[in-house]
């Protein structure tokens, strides 16, 4: 398949565990594979799930978004059949799977089954999961039944090794895609996203398909793949017309959406509408509220909606 029919994020997503860009620090502890359950938690955009796939690819496993199934049933219907059936891949001793996405957007009941769930399968079923905040998960679950393992930088020298990385990362994709680039610039791109890869993904993609031919600072300001939603907070349309660009365009990256709202949209406002930058700090205050509340709602569609809606209620009162 060429590049311009597939997504960049699923194009390039590391198949291995040595293309991870991650810090030798995680690489060891995940290097045996599943001999324990392990959590994997810090920013959005850092290779949590690619590397839950990774490390689950050998053996048997069932996905589970625990923000979008989150709920009892979940556990009773597909869980506890997947742990308590003799799998057709491997017999008997081969080791199963259970992969648990966003883990912090679960329900109490949900992590309660869970528990149980864990103990009982504990020789037969490895659990790995992923969660952008670990404080958001009781600590019973996270302290006595996983690793955990922070994808952040805790130091300046991860930071720096993975701005390194992605810098090589992205130039090998600018160099797949014909896109020129200058030392500058790309450190630059690279710094602004950090530690965004999924959000780099998405604007290179962006980038590729207006057909640039040339990664500059200028594009770089307007290569943000949340430049239409950016403009719909600032210039509403009517509220139909509003919901149908959100659903069809964001449905499917509502962390990134509200995440790029909290980074990205300060400097656009900064460049489109210098004079309602007084209105700011209600809006960053709205996007964090509406943040943490889309880890609680059962659908997290709604609660960019109702972000969208508030920011342009904010931008567009009293102009």
């Amino acid at each position: 398949m060429s590049v311009i029919n597939e997504l960049f994020t699923e194009k390039f997503r590391p198949q291995k565990l040595e293309h991870l860009i991650a810090p030798e620090r995680i690489k060891s502890q995940l290097q045996n594979g599943l001999v324990q359950n392990i959590l994997l938690f810090g920013s959005p955009g850092t290779g949590k799930t690619s590397t839950l796939f990774i490390l689950a690819k050998d053996h048997p496993f069932l996905y589970i978004n625990a923000s979008e199934e989150r709920g009892i049933d979940i556990i009773r219907d597909n869980l506890i059949p997947f742990c308590s059936t003799i799998s057709l891949e491997g017999g008997r001793d081969k080791l199963k799977c259970v992969i648990l996405d966003e883990l912090d957007g679960a329900t109490d009941t949900f992590y309660k089954a869970l528990r149980a769930v864990m103990e009982k399968y504990a020789k037969t079923t490895r659990f790995i999961a992923s969660c952008n905040f670990l404080n958001k998960i009781p600590e019973a679950i996270w302290e006595s039944r996983f690793l955990p393992i922070s994808y952040d930088p805790i130091n300046n020298e991860e930071q720096e090794y993975l701005i390194t990385e992605y810098k090589k990362r992205v130039a090998a994709i600018l160099k797949a895609i014909d896109i020129s680039y200058t030392e500058e610039v790309l450190h630059e791109f690279v710094k602004k996203n950090f530690p965004d890869l999924r959000a780099l993904m998405n604007k290179l993609q962006s980038l590729h398909n207006s057909k640039a031919t040339e990664l500059s600072m200028t594009n770089i300001a307007n290569s943000s793949s949340y430049a239409d939603l950016f403009d719909l907070c600032l210039h509403p349309k009517k509220p139909y017309d509003n919901y149908k660009l959100i659903v069809n365009q964001y449905s499917s990256r509502v962390d990134e959406a509200l995440s790029a709202l909290g980074n990205d949209f300060p400097e656009y406002l900064s460049d489109a509408a210098p004079a309602r930058l007084d209105k700011l700090p209600g809006v960053l205050i709205s996007v964090a509220e509406y943040q943490y509340q889309v880890q609680f709602v059962i659908d997290k569609l709604i609660a960019l909606l109702a972000c969208v809606f508030r920011i342009q209620q904010i931008l567009n009162s009293d102009k």
